[in-house]
């Protein structure tokens, strides 16, 4: 499959995607990020990399508590957005997941706001962890935070509209070989686009085969931002804290 034909490639490079999700709680993101550091008494002297970072409002978050942050995503258009916010302890680059241009340079490596399972199949997802695991010094920390499947899949609304500074998103999902296939039809004025989005329904159990196969141990997994005990039932988050193998 070619790079440009990928359907993350086409949307998340577009306009539309940031509008669609401007409501994402920044509050809530750092509330986040703040349990984290010290869940994991993190300290400044350890590099971070923000993988799919978007347009790094979880990088600059992190940089601004004294923390040395690059931030890579395949979006071009995200990445010259978060350059505005560099600095000497915070960069950010285009760089693909499955082909990473680093050797064992961070301590901690962050994948957060369900940005995994976009690929094509188990394979692509064991390639991306070992790609991580390439990057991470010896005993490197990296934590995915991935929606709870259960739980969004009980809840699953087969359509919804949501009207966003004046345009119109149709959006209908369904379940197909593992995946929710989110099919996004816009109204922007007398313009009429279609995008899709992709994600493969992985629960903490295909997480910790996937983590182990790509040289990491399961350390911890918790269930919210609050990072409280997960529950398959009740749980918003799965969020998964592994460390490199030796």
């Amino acid at each position: 499959m070619e790079l440009e034909k990928e359907w993350f490639s086409n949307w998340f490079d577009s306009p539309y995607y940031h509008v669609l999700y401007k409501n994402r709680d920044m509050q809530e993101a750092e509330f986040f990020l703040r349990n984290l550091v010290t869940k994991l008494t993190l300290n400044t002297n350890q590099k971070l990399i923000d993988l799919a970072c978007g347009k790094g409002r979880h990088s600059i978050f992190l940089n601004s508590l004294g923390f040395d942050v690059t931030g890579v995503d395949l979006s071009s258009n995200s990445i010259a957005s978060a350059k505005n916010f560099e600095n000497n302890k915070l960069t950010f680059e285009v760089q693909d997941l499955r082909n990473l241009k680093y050797d064992s340079q961070f301590d901690v490596a962050l994948n957060l706001f369900t940005s995994f399972g976009y690929f094509d199949c188990n394979k692509t997802n064991q390639t991306v962890i070992e790609q991580i695991h390439k990057i991470l010094k010896p005993q490197g920390i990296l934590v995915i935070d991935f929606m709870n499947v259960d739980l969004v899949l009980k809840h699953l609304k087969p359509k919804e509209i949501i009207t966003r500074e004046g345009i119109q998103f149709t959006i209908s999902k369904q379940i197909e070989d593992g995946v929710i296939i989110k099919q996004i039809e816009i109204e922007d004025g007398g313009k009429k686009l279609k995008f899709h989005e992709e994600v493969q329904i992985l629960n903490r159990m295909d997480f910790e085969k996937i983590l182990t196969s790509g040289g990491f141990t399961l350390q911890a997994y918790y269930g919210n931002y609050n990072l409280e005990p997960f529950d398959t039932i009740t749980s918003e988050r799965l969020i998964l804290v592994a460390t490199k193998n030796a």
